[in-house]
């Protein structure tokens, strides 16, 4: 009896050291790898296991041979059959899985804008290495966030870093510190370069190898930080942004609510580079602009610069206007009107935006929340825009001069534009004869094709007016694109952050530049998103909250006390 005993504790101890080993499996170190106590656990526990089912053979043989060991065995594979589906259930969602992102604005999503960019990758067959230089302790939310990438992307991959024990990955990435992100492009060898051959066999000196990979660091875990960091590596020419000057336009640097900063810096974020350009100082637009902004001027441009901006535009150049009511009507304007705009003096009204007066809504602020059919406006639907003092563009369709335009923004019913205003005392008034129904056009895109726009003497001399003398642009030169908006304000660091401007003004810069895979909905920030009600709506609360509610349980405190009342 006693040597029986033995055996079955010999079975239960290797059992017992079997798991141990796996915990250890389990909860190993991602770089040191499992402990030694682990491997030793495992080891003594097959020996013992082993030995105990050795010894007890002969009494296994017996019990085998009973009716309630066979049920047993039926019930235990029974069991291994569901656990087996289960696995494999396991197995096939690790990667085929869904995930719903239940919170406002989808934070723990990644936003259309870094799909895009993902999906280029994938198209373009272009793969980026993520190397995190972070503590072990920090390891698993920034795995969780990475992951995130790899699973939509198959040319993303990551990797953790340890910065005490690779210091030579450290100083290839020029990392000095934990806390650094780095985001690898490896583009290769460029196929066909042969290494010339030493003449008259001198030594020549050993050259630096060319780098075969483009690198960004950064420091900060955002969605946007590498997003951004993967378009620096992976685009090889910079796109360059002017700001006209020197007729009292919006400046792109600086602070205020009229500054054009974070504009701006979204640009550079999107790896533009951003300038500023006088235009009678450098005699034309520079061959390198892909995008011309005029930001409301005070003044109008001269005749020398119409013909600049003309010459430019004529050569396949993107001009983005952001014009206001007060902007002078002149040879801009004219300008515009040549490539099928309709820019008359106007102001919008819409009396139904005071509802909105929470969030800055009022007469002269409408909201907008009707888009035309165009690749800027096409991931928009259910979102709304705000513009503050604005007019009226549209813009015709003119095939015949290879002019096709499109409406990007409009008010709702009820808005409607007069030719001028005054206020005083807060009230908006203006001269009903003016009056013009809505809804309102605030915003039209034109594309121009130049082969049937330009006259056939002119097509040969569409470099003339090019300023700088600087290598010229790899854009399309045979299309033009101009976007024209009747509002400054709501491309301004007041208004930029509100509801859906941001995106709006984005995708036009994006779509002017070519860029279309930057075409999207952009990554929303962690604010508050109140609840707006309207005057009705904001009444019925009230008369809920304070006045039924209370009255209800007034009532049915009395019912309850007038029935116990009668059961007396």
């Amino acid at each position: 009896m006693e040597y029986r005993n033995l055996n079955l504790y010999s079975i239960l101890a290797g059992v017992v050291l079997l798991l141990l080993g796996l915990l250890a499996w389990v909860g190993r170190d991602q770089f040191d790898g499992m402990s030694l106590w682990g491997y030793a656990a495992i080891g003594l526990g097959v020996l013992t296991l082993a030995f105990g089912l050795w010894e007890s053979r002969q009494d296994l043989r017996e019990g085998v041979q009973r009716k309630s060991t066979r049920t047993g065995f039926q019930v235990a594979g029974m069991i291994v059959i569901v656990v087996g589906i289960i696995a494999v259930v396991e197995m096939v969602s690790v990667k085929h899985n869904y995930r719903w992102d239940l919170t406002p604005g989808k934070f723990f999503s990644l936003s259309p804008k870094t799909l895009s960019i993902l999906a280029k990758l994938d198209e373009e067959k272009k793969s980026i290495e993520i190397l995190s230089f972070t503590r072990k302790s920090q390891t698993p939310g920034v795995k969780d966030i990475l992951e995130q990438y790899t699973r939509r992307s198959k040319m993303v991959k990551f990797r953790f870093v340890d910065l005490d024990a690779s210091p030579r990955t450290a100083k290839k990435y020029e990392v000095d510190g934990y806390g650094t992100i780095v985001v690898v492009h490896h583009f290769g060898k460029k196929k066909g370069a042969a290494k010339p051959a030493p003449v008259g066999g001198s030594k020549s000196k050993p050259k630096k190898k060319p780098k075969t990979f483009r690198s960004e660091k950064f420091f900060d875990l955002s969605e946007n930080s590498i997003a951004n960091a993967i378009l620096k590596t992976t685009q090889t020419d910079q796109k360059v942004v002017y700001f006209l000057t020197g007729h009292g336009e919006r400046l792109h640097i600086g602070r205020g609510r009229t500054v054009m900063a974070t504009l701006a810096g979204g640009m550079r974020s999107d790896n533009y580079k951003v300038d500023e350009l006088f235009l009678l100082r450098k005699k034309g637009v520079p061959d390198d602009a892909n995008l011309l902004v005029v930001a409301a001027p005070r003044k109008d441009i001269e005749k020398a610069e119409a013909g600049f901006i003309e010459a430019y535009l004529n050569r396949g150049g993107r001009m983005l206007v952001l014009l206001e009511p007060e902007s002078p009507q002149g040879r801009l304007i004219d300008l515009l009107k040549k490539y099928g705009f309709a820019l008359p003096e106007s102001f919008v009204i819409d009396p139904r935006a005071v509802q909105f007066a929470l969030v800055g809504g009022n007469e002269l602020t409408p909201f907008v929340s009707l888009y035309g059919i165009h690749d800027i406006t096409r991931r928009m639907r259910g979102m709304a825009t705000m513009f503050p003092t604005a007019r009226r563009v549209s813009a015709k369709n003119l095939p015949k001069k290879g002019i096709s335009s499109e409406m990007l923004a409009k008010t709702g019913p009820g808005s409607f534009t007069v030719s001028s205003i005054e206020i005083s005392d807060k009230q908006v008034s203006y001269d009903p004869k003016t009056k013009k129904d809505g809804p309102v056009p605030l915003g039209a895109a034109v594309t121009i094709n130049l082969k049937k726009f330009l006259p056939k003497g002119a097509k040969n001399a569409k470099k003339d007016g090019a300023g700088g003398g600087k290598k010229a642009s790899k854009k399309d030169s045979s299309e033009a694109r101009i976007v024209v908006f009747g509002d400054a304000d709501f491309a301004s660091d007041a208004f930029i952050g509100s509801q859906g401007n941001g995106n709006l003004v984005f995708n036009s810069v994006n779509w002017l530049s070519g860029e279309e895979a930057l075409v999207t909905i952009r990554p929303k920030q962690r604010v508050g998103d109140p609840l707006i009600l309207t005057g009705g709506q904001s009444a019925f609360v009230m008369l809920l909250t304070v006045g039924l509610m209370p009255l209800f349980a007034i009532f049915a405190g009395a019912a309850v006390y007038i029935r116990r009342r009668q059961l007396r």
